[in-house]
């Protein structure tokens, strides 16, 4: 697809996201419902992590913030997959073109996350959510340091996610104590 064709059609998508917010709670939804799915395989932290995002997705959805939602489970969706993805390095399946690619993605995506965690006015909104953030970055450069691109992808992805998320966080996370599966 041509370059400029491609950028169209973003913008198109966006434009059509802003028309449109009945999208984000049906995209919330179906994060929602492959959470569900995914998270009886998580243990540990990254359970925890993962319902967190979701108790709040839930409180930010009764505030009719369907954006927010919609962006929390989506970060939750990417930490379950890095989760669960090998760990191991798959370098010997990878040629010099695949790796440049996916070299740049990655560079990508951090970048974008950083950038948009910056550019907020508002910074003590998402204090709620900045140490998921920061350990998403973390892990994302831990993985793709030691050559595990699955998992590095999928981290940088969340911390991207996550920082765009927008006002209406609440002060505080929900009791991490007190969190069940969010299937039942």
């Amino acid at each position: 697809m041509p370059a400029k064709r491609a950028a169209g059609n973003a913008v198109k998508r966006t434009a059509n996201r802003l028309a449109h917010p009945a999208n984000d709670l049906r995209v919330a939804y179906e994060y929602l419902g492959r959470i569900e799915i995914l998270e009886g395989a998580l243990a540990g932290s990254p359970f925890v992590d993962v319902s967190t995002l979701a108790s709040l997705a839930q409180q930010q959805l009764g505030y009719g913030k369907a954006r927010n939602a919609a962006d929390l489970l989506r970060a939750a969706e990417h930490l379950c997959f890095a989760s669960l993805a090998p760990a191991h390095v798959t370098d010997s399946l990878m040629d010099a073109e695949l790796k440049k690619a996916i070299t740049s993605e990655f560079e990508g995506a951090m970048r974008r996350a950083e950038e948009h965690w910056v550019e907020v006015d508002e910074p003590a909104t998402r204090r709620v959510i900045e140490d998921l953030f920061t350990r998403a970055l973390d892990q994302a450069r831990r993985a793709f340091t030691r050559g595990a691109f699955r998992p590095a992808l999928e981290f940088a992805r969340a911390a991207e996610a996550l920082s765009v998320i927008g006002e209406g966080l609440p002060a505080t996370l929900p009791d991490r104590g007190l969190l069940g599966r969010i299937a039942s």
